[in-house]
């Protein structure tokens, strides 16, 4: 850097008061600007320290997203779940639907009774017992509420099947 005073020193060599003055106007200008250069590698300096500074926060947060990312997964997986859980309980509460028929709900009051008074029977022995044919009985059978009838192979002689009450726990 040139100071003033070495212009000065060059300047005794030149004796034209107008080009002593543009060197000395020429040396403040440069001495601005030096100041002014400073200055910028200053906010330079800084502004490097900051960019760095949120490169790594940046990182960070990736690294959190990422973080989220999986547990949101897991937590979806884990809804799904439930919901499965859900329809699964909904499902076995759900209730058959009433018959509609005057003769349907005849005929299963009295198979509630038969079944009460003589224990288990096979189908052909309810069929005897109704008066129905083997057609009806299967038409009866899809309108059974399964959680308050049980049928089920007779023991012994897979061919036949038998209907039986469930127990009831009140």
């Amino acid at each position: 850097m040139v100071t003033i005073d070495e212009i000065n020193s060059f300047a005794t060599t030149i004796t034209d008061p107008r080009l002593i003055s543009l060197l000395a106007e020429v040396c403040k200008r440069i001495e601005g600007l030096e100041v002014w250069n400073k200055n910028l590698d200053a906010q330079n300096k800084s502004i490097k320290e900051i960019v760095v500074k949120q490169a790594s926060e940046i990182q960070s947060l990736k690294t959190r997203v990422l973080e989220l990312e999986l547990q949101n997964d897991e937590l979806v997986a884990k809804i799904n779940e439930h919901a499965t859980n859900i329809n699964t309980v909904w499902s076995l509460t759900k209730r058959p639907p009433a018959p509609k028929g005057q003769k349907t709900k005849q005929r299963l009051e009295k198979l509630d009774q038969i079944l009460k008074e003589r224990g288990p029977r096979t189908l052909g022995q309810i069929e005897e017992d109704l008066k129905i044919t083997p057609s009806e009985m299967t038409r009866l059978i899809a309108k059974l509420d399964n959680r308050k009838y049980k049928i089920s192979n007779r023991p012994g002689d897979e061919r036949e099947k038998v209907i039986r009450l469930r127990a009831q726990i009140n």
